[in-house]
C-alpha cells in the first residue's frame, strides 16, 4: 500500500488549536475554583464587614478593631459584642501548645453545645480561614441576631450535618466563594491580594459565646474548644483573657490582630 502524507497545517489552523487548548485550560481552572483555592481575606474590619453584610449580616452589625487586651483598650470596643476574630501567625511554640491542648481534651473530654455550628476547613479549600472565621462568628451568635440571606440558606441546609460535611458543603458553595473573593479583591483592602495558590502563613479563628460558654472555633482543628463559662456581658473580656494566655504569652514573638463583631 502507499503511505499517504498528511497535509501540512497552516499557521491559522495551528493558532486555532492553541487557542482552543487555552480556552479549555481556562475552563478547567474555573471549574477547579468551585472546589477550592479560595483567596484569603485581609485582616481588615472594613473588608470583613463588606463580606459579612453581603452574605447576611443584619443591619447595624459590623466588625471593628480591638487594639489590645488591657481593660482600657477593651473599653473602646462598642457593645454588644457578639464574637471576636483573631488572626495569628503560626510558630513552633503555638504548634506544640495546641498539640498538647488537643491531647488533654481527647483524654479528659469536654462538653460542647449542640447549638454550635462548626465548619471544618478541608485542605482542598485553599485560603478560606477568614471566610470560615466570619461564618463561625455569624452562625454562632444567635442570642444576638439571626443571619439572613446566603448564610441563613447555608445554615438551614447544613445545620444537622457533621462539621466535616458542612466543610464539604462550603467547598461547593459558589455563592459564598464569589462574595468572599469580591471582598478579598475589593478596593477597601489595604494590601495586595496574594495569589490563590500562595501558602499564607497567618490564620483566622473565631471566639463565640453559646449557651453560657466561651468557645474557640478553628476550622483546621478536630473540634471546637470549650474555654469555660461566659456571658454576654463578660464575653469580650473573657475572650481577650483566653487569647492573651493561649496565644500572646505562648508565642511572644508572633504577629496578631483582633477584631470584634459589634453593634455600635
Amino acid at each position: 500500500f502507499t503511505l499517504r502524507k498528511q497535509p501540512k497545517r497552516n499557521i491559522y489552523e495551528r493558532s486555532q488549536e492553541t487557542m482552543s487548548k487555552q480556552e479549555e485550560q481556562k475552563k478547567e481552572a474555573k471549574r477547579e475554583l468551585t472546589e477550592g483555592n479560595w483567596l484569603p481575606l485581609e485582616s481588615n474590619p472594613v473588608v470583613l464587614t463588606k463580606f459579612a453584610k453581603r452574605v447576611g449580616l443584619p443591619k447595624g452589625w459590623e466588625f471593628c478593631d480591638i487594639y489590645g487586651t488591657d481593660k482600657e483598650l477593651l473599653g473602646m470596643v462598642p457593645q454588644p459584642c457578639a464574637a471576636v476574630v483573631l488572626l495569628f501567625t503560626s510558630s513552633k511554640e503555638l504548634k506544640t501548645f495546641k498539640a498538647e491542648q488537643r491531647k488533654e481534651i481527647e483524654e479528659k473530654g469536654q462538653e460542647l453545645s449542640k447549638k454550635l455550628f462548626y465548619v471544618t476547613q478541608h485542605d482542598g479549600i485553599g485560603n478560606a480561614c477568614g471566610t470560615i472565621a466570619t461564618l463561625h462568628a455569624m452562625t454562632n451568635s444567635l442570642d444576638q441576631f439571626e443571619p439572613e440571606g446566603i448564610v441563613k440558606k447555608f445554615m438551614d441546609e447544613w445545620k444537622d450535618k457533621s462539621p466535616g460535611d458542612i466543610g464539604y458543603g462550603l467547598l461547593k458553595a459558589k455563592d459564598i466563594q464569589e462574595v468572599s473573593e469580591d471582598a478579598a479583591e475589593s478596593k477597601e483592602a489595604q494590601t495586595a491580594t496574594p495569589d490563590r495558590m500562595d501558602n499564607v502563613a497567618a490564620h483566622f479563628i473565631a471566639f463565640v459565646h453559646v449557651d453560657g460558654v466561651l468557645y474557640e472555633m478553628d476550622g483546621r482543628k478536630a473540634f471546637p474548644i470549650n474555654h469555660g463559662k461566659s456571658s454576654s456581658k463578660t464575653f469580650l473580656e473573657d475572650a481577650a483573657a483566653v487569647i492573651k494566655k493561649n496565644f500572646f504569652e505562648v508565642s511572644k514573638n508572633g504577629n496578631f490582630n483582633m477584631m470584634a463583631l459589634v453593634k455600635p
